[in-house]
């Protein structure tokens, strides 16, 4: 269940996983998919290192903050507008 203890956990760790993706993909130089990927893996490692601090484990507590997490990071209106066809790409 998301509580609102949960909510602010999801934005908290996303104000750091915004930044840091943005300077691992400007070092590497990525865009597109990849960029994605990127993001997606510096969530978990940072939602890891989270949950990986407190004992006992929590699991489904690491499911639902990575998932929310990633979605928050990324602009969860991003991934409706791909669903529905409206994200359109830009020429360059």
């Amino acid at each position: 269940m998301i509580t609102s203890d949960i909510l602010a956990e999801i934005i908290g760790l996303a104000s750091i996983v915004v930044p840091v993706t943005q300077a691992v993909k400007k070092w590497l130089k990525i865009k597109g998919t990849p960029a994605i990927i990127t993001s997606a893996i510096v969530t978990v490692l940072l939602v890891l290192w989270r949950i990986l601090s407190v004992q006992p484990y929590d699991w489904p507590r690491f499911i639902i903050l990575a998932a929310g997490v990633f979605l928050e990071s990324n602009g969860i209106y991003h991934f409706g507008s791909y669903a529905i066809g409206k994200m359109v790409k830009k020429e360059s």
